[in-house]
């Protein structure tokens, strides 16, 4: 599908907590990188790191960007990570109001 929902991805990163969440998500729109960003606090990850299963909660930032911003905003997420390897995910908006496509990719402009 071709159009304004093919031209925005969700990029979904978790964080250690809220604050840290918010720091880098609106470190991320300010600087053009993401149209808006939500953080969703409270969730619980189970994973297993180093051979341990860790339990740990975390913070969930979901922002949404230009296509040809995503790799911007996985380095820029990186980069400003406490994490040695942050969980960091770019999918793919398959549908969607196609006004708010427009207003995301608007709201950080494509070079």
């Amino acid at each position: 599908m071709e159009g304004p929902q093919s031209a925005v991805v969700v990029v979904y990163a978790t964080f250690p907590g809220r604050e840290a969440a918010l720091s880098c998500g609106r470190g991320m729109v300010e600087a053009g990188v993401a149209g808006c960003i939500n953080v969703l606090d409270g969730m619980t990850s189970i994973y297993v790191w180093n051979g341990v299963t860790e339990t740990a909660d975390e913070a969930v930032l979901i922002a949404k960007v230009a296509r040809e911003r995503a790799q911007a905003a996985v380095d820029y997420i990186v980069a400003n990570h406490s994490y040695e390897t942050p969980a960091i995910l770019v999918l793919p908006v398959v549908g969607g109001s196609e006004a708010y496509m427009q207003w995301i990719r608007a709201a950080a402009p494509v070079a």
